[in-house]
């Protein structure tokens, strides 16, 4: 069962009037009854009304064994979760493109977002025996890999890499063309400065990181004070 929404930060970024017209409208219906089917084929779901929130989580099976830097050890086959982007959530860019406000409220709302995971699987029993969250990197590949390993960290995250394969690299193109469409239907913006190739890297956090970082309970603050400013 979804939480209900908890007060979320006052909003201090506006991207101004979105101008659309029929075609728009109809790819926007069109690509959204695919992204809808997808996430009812992979079990993808809200865990929250809160409108600030930019994150759906699932349920899936590692791929592969993990280590994780905290200690925790995860089998392949292991049930884990699986975190993907609300894409209808993510503040879109203005007409001259992302800002400073832009990068503000996009950090704002996946601190929000994460303390607000962490509560959910705090008191929800179907999450009592998962261990960690994975997910494709959350940010455009346009920055490079070396920056996605800057910044992942700073979020709690880990970079885990898999080997090579077919099977990844048509996944990738795959998800290449879902990422260009969502884009395109919800920050049409964006789509001058994003490759359509897009390289992937599998983001990893463990729940007891998750709950230790921005665990409102635990923490006793809201998710962006329960975050150590060591991180940043």
């Amino acid at each position: 069962m979804a939480i209900e929404a908890a007060p979320s930060p006052e909003q201090t970024y506006d991207p101004g009037p979105w101008h659309t017209d029929w075609k728009d409208e109809a790819w926007r219906a069109f690509i959204g009854s695919i992204d809808a089917s997808l996430r009812a084929y992979y079990r993808i779901e809200e865990f929250t009304d809160d409108p600030r929130c930019i994150l759906r989580i699932g349920l899936m099976q590692a791929v592969m064994p993990v280590l994780l830097a905290d200690g925790t050890e995860i089998r392949e086959g292991e049930r884990i979760g699986a975190v993907h982007l609300w894409n209808e959530h993510v503040p879109r860019y203005a007409g001259n493109g992302p800002n400073l406000a832009w990068a503000k409220e996009m950090r704002r709302r996946m601190l929000w977002s994460l303390g607000l995971l962490a509560d959910y699987i705090q008191h929800d029993p179907d999450w009592q025996h998962v261990q960690a969250f994975c997910g494709d990197s959350m940010l455009s590949s346009r920055i490079g890999g070396a920056q996605l390993r800057r910044l992942a960290p700073r979020y709690g995250f880990e970079i885990v890499e898999r080997p090579p394969t077919l099977s990844g690299y048509l996944h990738t193109f795959a998800d290449s063309l879902i990422v260009w469409g969502l884009t395109r239907a919800f920050n049409p913006a964006a789509l001058p400065r994003r490759r359509f190739l897009r390289d992937h890297h599998k983001v990893w956090i463990s729940c007891a990181a998750l709950r230790q970082l921005y665990g409102r309970e635990a923490q006793g603050a809201t998710p962006e004070e329960a975050v150590s400013e060591r991180a940043f």
